[in-house]
């Protein structure tokens, strides 16, 4: 079993990396295996939208992106951790999230897969961002478990919130439970939904 976290935070050993750290630590403890990705560390273009992707099935853009997309195929589950800026992901995960497009061509390759979220805010923004991830976990037709959220602004501040810690663990126990459940779409369901390419539907 194999969980990667994608850590969107800009900011090294920040809040929202704490709070990752828990969740893999609790998954390493329960014998899963773990790594951690830091999109700050990573070259990562933004999509351009060439659709290459449709007729290969693979992004055309040559970055470390392609170096993600293998960690997330190899997972299990997949735990996107990114602090709230003005109520949304931050750029760089999102950056990576529109870049993962290229992984729903010819098919769905992250269907089956278990989705987690971590999310620091200062104040506000957690479960807009939250949403935003639910979606993208439905359309890809994985598994998602309950998220987990935190409110903190100084760097370590988090840590004096027990509640978001137990929660990054118990976020990483639902994970692991899940996976070993083995949940299964039908075949079927392993292909998107139906497209609209310039002005022509496409399945």
């Amino acid at each position: 079993m194999k969980i990667v976290g994608i850590l969107g935070s800009p900011r090294k050993g920040g809040n929202t990396e704490t709070l990752l750290d828990q969740a893999l630590e609790e998954a390493q403890g329960k014998g899963a295996l773990t790594e951690k990705i830091a999109l700050r560390e990573k070259a990562i273009a933004p999509c351009d939208g060439c659709l290459r992707c449709f007729k290969t099935g693979k992004c055309a853009t040559q970055d470390d992106a392609q170096e993600v997309y293998q960690a997330m195929l190899e997972a299990d589950g997949i735990i996107w951790a990114t602090p709230v800026y003005f109520w949304s992901m931050t750029s760089q995960t999102k950056t990576m999230m529109d870049r993962s497009y290229a992984l729903t061509v010819p098919e769905l390759q992250l269907i089956n897969k278990v989705g987690g979220i971590i999310l620091v805010a200062g104040g506000r923004g957690c479960m807009n961002t939250a949403n935003l991830f639910h979606q993208y976990f439905l359309y890809n037709h994985m598994f998602s478990v309950e998220y987990a959220y935190g409110y903190a602004r100084q760097k370590g501040e988090i840590r004096k919130d027990d509640f978001a810690t137990s929660m990054a663990r118990e976020m990483a126990n639902q994970m692991i439970s899940l996976i070993q459940s083995n949940p299964r779409f039908p075949k079927e369901f392993s292909q998107p939904l139906p497209r609209y390419v310039r002005g022509k539907r496409s399945l």
